[in-house]
């Protein structure tokens, strides 16, 4: 802090006087500051640019995906929503659909007779218990648990995949506490079976009894009958969900409503579309509104925007505005610019969305365009001319060469297959002795319990693949289990190099044809991709073969390949065509905008960055020359106050001297 003299000795008011003379000194400091506070507030303004292009990005983006698009998404209506529910994909085609609901799927649930209460003593021996084709789980009942909630207890850890509970019956009187077993799964493949080998009722000790008999609720699939006539088809499942059954629908049952004939009206979800391309709407206008507000000279302030003259933000502007006004090549000529779906500019130099024609349009009620070609001129996307390859996605670096992608496949995908090396007899008997097999299914290891019975080829094929497939230790992988011959053969349903399969034992490998060790795995696609005759690199993964990175008009994009060996001819086999729609290209767009590296914002805000270093290393200089010259400057008063003292001193010693000077004369 420096130092303060304030005239002591001289009477001058010291501190204002070196504010005067450092005035105009500090006048500029004030205008360094001003200016770095106005660098700062463009700066914050194009960040909230930023802040504003992400959020149309994510909009954009939305329109732009060629699967799960909004523009072609289809809605489900039940019309009892209370028996079923269902959902649909874009391959499912529009048109309603009749079934009756004939039963849903149910938990299998027995339960023994009554006791006294839950602590009633049982007696002891062991309780083997199965659900389904599961394994079996052998439970020992003594003196540590031989009670009726001890062996609840004892089935609950026992991971059979029974819950066991006790229930009060009231009708049971003075017994009125009951054991309940619960299936965890429905179906009537899912039921429960045990094997009581508990000790016979002596004493006070009771042996439980389940009434298999008189089951507290009986196990059964869900079922559902298509049409009514001669030719209905009736289809079951072990849970309520049903798949398939109709191409691109999927429903869920929830209740049984025999009799009654349930449709599902699968039609375009307007309202889906509609939000979508109006979110899109207000976020393109979000960004033209910020930057024309930040834009204008405010008369009565006298004072400017922030993005006054500002080139950077009048050429985002104009390239936003050019991108959705192109007219798209190649696309139907009915609905190749967004007018056409009713999205125009207004006088304002904003979009206006007309919603009742963009959903006539939707609804294929404009003659020539349905929900496909507004897709298209919105979306990115591809055509191929071979019905084995088709377009799947790309990035904002995926270009659209006007002559297409050659796609040349020189290997394509396959899975992991085994056969049996033993024909099988015409039954095969499973029992205790011969039911089960350790196999590795992609990468993942499980044993699996086949049901004991008498299966014919096709019989015991489908048991194999329903048990593996609903492995709950083989999670989310799928085999399908067919016959070559009489012999049965294994094929994972996953494709390339994460496919595999082998047989490592079991008891039933040698019932099943099988053989311990046997393995095989799967192969990924192999190919190149070809624009203009050179050739751009690319790697195939299971069915999908994906242009590198950093290839000139191919990086990113991804097509699947689902081509047979015996497919894959020489050269090229066929020529994908790579579309971008307005959405597309608008992304494409804002992705060079926002480039972290060579995007127009990053070069702003660096230069914003260089600017404010630049004034802060001025105001810091200035700062520095100014503390040296207020310090002189005090110095220089401080100096003069040190005069005036000792001038004062020796005026008091003089005067003092002089009128002791008639004295020494008289003397």
């Amino acid at each position: 802090m420096p130092l303060s003299i304030n005239g002591v000795v001289s009477g001058l008011d010291t501190d204002s006087i070196v504010k005067g003379l450092l005035d105009i000194q500090q006048q500029q400091l004030d205008r360094m500051a001003l200016r770095k506070t106005e660098i700062q507030q463009k700066q914050a303004a194009f960040k909230t640019v930023e802040t504003r292009l992400l959020s149309l990005r994510a909009d954009t983006g939305v329109l732009s995906r060629n699967v799960n698009n909004p523009l072609t998404k289809l809605a489900v209506v039940a019309s009892d929503p209370e028996a079923i529910s269902a959902t649909a994909t874009s391959s499912a085609v529009s048109g309603v659909y009749r079934l009756t609901v004939d039963s849903t799927a149910l938990a299998h649930q027995v339960a023994s007779q009554g006791f006294a209460d839950a602590d009633a003593e049982i007696t002891q021996g062991t309780f083997e218990i199965r659900l389904g084709s599961g394994d079996l789980k052998t439970i020992t009942i003594d003196s540590n648990n031989d009670t009726l909630s001890g062996l609840a207890t004892a089935i609950n850890n026992s991971g059979a995949g029974v819950s066991a509970s006790i229930v009060q019956d009231s009708t049971g009187g003075a017994s009125p506490y009951r054991l309940l077993l619960s299936s965890t799964k429905t179906g009537a493949s899912n039921q429960i079976s045990v094997t009581n080998n508990l000790a016979a009722t002596a004493g006070s000790a009771v042996k439980p009894t389940l009434d298999f008999l008189n089951p507290v609720q009986a196990a059964s699939d869900a079922r559902v009958t298509m049409g009514s006539g001669a030719g209905a088809i009736s289809v079951t499942s072990n849970t309520n969900q049903f798949k398939d059954v109709i191409a691109g629908v999927s429903f869920d049952l929830l209740q049984v409503a025999s009799g009654e004939n349930v449709t599902l009206t699968v039609s375009k979800d307007n309202a889906a579309a509609v939000s979508a391309v109006q979110s899109f709407v207000d976020s393109f206008n979000g960004v033209l509104q910020f930057i024309d507000d930040n834009s204008k000279y405010n008369a009565d302030t006298n004072q400017g925007g922030v993005f006054l003259g500002n080139q950077s933000s009048s050429r985002i502007t104009q390239t936003l505005r050019n991108t959705v006004q192109t007219v798209l090549p190649g696309a139907n000529p009915l609905a190749n610019r967004l007018s056409s779906v009713g999205i125009t500019f207004n006088n304002s130099g904003r979009l206006v969305l007309d919603k009742a024609k963009l959903e006539n349009t939707l609804s294929g009620n404009v003659e020539g365009v349905d929900a496909e070609d507004v897709k298209k001129l919105f979306a990115f996307g591809g055509e191929s001319t071979n019905s084995g390859i088709s377009f799947g996605l790309g990035s904002s670096r995926t270009k659209a060469p006007a002559g297409g992608v050659g796609i040349n496949i020189s290997q394509a995908a396959e899975q992991a297959t085994l056969t049996g090396g033993t024909t099988l007899d015409a039954s095969t008997v499973i029992t205790s002795a011969n039911r089960t097999l350790q196999l590795t299914l992609d990468g993942k290891t499980a044993t699996v319990s086949l049901s004991e019975g008498t299966y014919t080829t096709q019989e015991l094929a489908d048991h194999l693949e329903s048990v593996v497939n609903e492995s709950a230790d083989l999670p989310g992988r799928t085999i399908k289990v067919g016959l070559s011959g009489s012999s049965l053969q294994l094929t994972s349903e996953s494709y390339g190099t994460s496919s595999g399969l082998t047989i490592v034992n079991g008891t039933a490998v040698s019932a099943l044809g099988l053989t311990n060790g046997q393995t095989d795995g799967g192969r990924d696609v192999v190919g190149n991709f070809v624009v203009d005759g050179k050739t751009e690199v690319a790697v195939g993964r299971g069915r999908i073969l994906s242009g590198d990175p950093d290839n000139e008009n191919t990086a990113d994009l991804q097509v699947s390949v689902t081509l047979s060996p015996g497919q894959v001819t020489a050269g090229v086999e066929g020529t994908v065509t790579v579309s971008r729609g307005l959405a597309s290209s608008l992304d494409q767009m804002l992705s060079q905008i926002l480039n972290s590296e060579t995007g127009i914002l990053t070069s702003v805000d660096d230069s914003y960055d260089r600017q404010v270093e630049s004034v802060q290393q001025s105001i810091d200089r200035q700062k520095k020359i100014f503390d040296l010259q207020e310090a002189s400057i005090r110095k220089q008063f401080q100096g003069l106050e040190s005069a005036i003292s000792q001038m004062n001193a020796t005026s008091s010693y003089l005067g003092g001297q002089l009128a002791n000077l008639p004295k020494l004369s008289s003397n």
